[in-house]
């Protein structure tokens, strides 16, 4: 008698219980938003409205105030940036070298997909790797974690540069791009790309070619990250140069011996026809 009870309870408490759960699941699920991660408008300029309009569209977050710990709060990497906040004169001309000369080139697709969390405008974007200053704005002053993009062009350098420097920082523009989204996860980099990365990053040669890369890396770790570095040294690298010149320096048989940068300039190619783009058209730009 006493088991039979005992079973009726169960029975009677065990649709309650299951729906006890189910409406909890169901109020999380339709929770209304997930709250703000930083205030937006930062000020009250016109290019403020369209930043609000901007973080509307993509979930991204525009930032010329903010703090260092902001700017490295998840940066890993043996190269350490400092880049202070962008001179708000200079903000709406950043913006539209951004969107005219990188963002302009995707698909809607392609951005929906791969936009940071967090663009930061810097003033300038200055790198210190093992201790000591470059003494340049570290790759065309971009920088980029799996959260974040740093544009270091947030001054008047940017309306003052030589027609041949504009072509090299687009072209690091849209590498920047690629190693925040390969980082992230959001670019899926191919596999006919992968199989042709060297079998460690920490044991490259002096002489990087010979191994098929086209920049150093500077990861100190042997994971994805530098698979995605190297990877995106390919879109920076496709990007400043037109073909022609790449006929002549890089892709030419007595520079690529092994024909490994061939491969995989061809991998990153087919990748971006893919997602409806033609990366070689954007260095073959002046």
């Amino acid at each position: 008698m006493h088991r039979f009870s005992l079973r009726n309870i169960i029975i009677v408490l065990l649709p309650l219980l299951w729906w006890t759960i189910s409406s909890c699941k169901k109020e999380k699920v339709t929770a209304d938003t997930v709250p703000d991660f930083y205030a937006l408008p930062q000020g009250n300029q016109p290019y403020d409205d369209s930043i609000v309009a901007f973080h509307k569209k993509y979930g991204s977050y525009i930032l010329y105030k903010y703090t260092q710990q902001d700017l490295r709060y998840d940066y890993t990497s043996i190269i350490r940036i400092i880049a202070p906040p962008g001179n708000p004169a200079y903000i709406a001309n950043t913006l539209q070298f951004f969107k005219s000369q990188c963002l302009d080139f995707y698909p809607e697709s392609f951005l929906q997909k791969t936009m940071p969390v967090r663009i930061m405008l810097a003033a300038s974007l200055d790198t210190f790797t093992r201790l000591l200053p470059d003494t340049a704005r570290s790759y065309g002053g971009f920088a980029a974690t799996s959260r974040m993009l740093c544009i270091g062009w947030t001054d008047s350098t940017l309306m003052h540069l030589s027609p041949a420097r504009f072509k090299e920082t687009r072209g690091f523009a849209h590498r920047a791009y690629a190693w925040q989204a390969a980082q992230a996860g959001s670019l899926k980099i191919p596999a006919d790309f992968i199989k042709y990365i060297p079998d460690s990053y920490l044991s490259v040669p002096w002489d990087v070619r010979t191994v098929g890369l086209v920049e150093q890396i500077n990861q100190i770790d042997d994971g994805s990250r530098n698979v995605a570095w190297d990877f995106a040294a390919f879109v920076g690298m496709i990007t400043r140069h037109s073909k022609t010149e790449l006929d002549a320096t890089f892709l030419k048989p007595s520079y690529d011996t092994r024909g490994l940068i061939l491969a995989k300039y061809n991998a990153v190619i087919r990748y971006y026809k893919e997602q409806g783009i033609d990366l070689q058209a954007i260095g073959n730009l002046p």
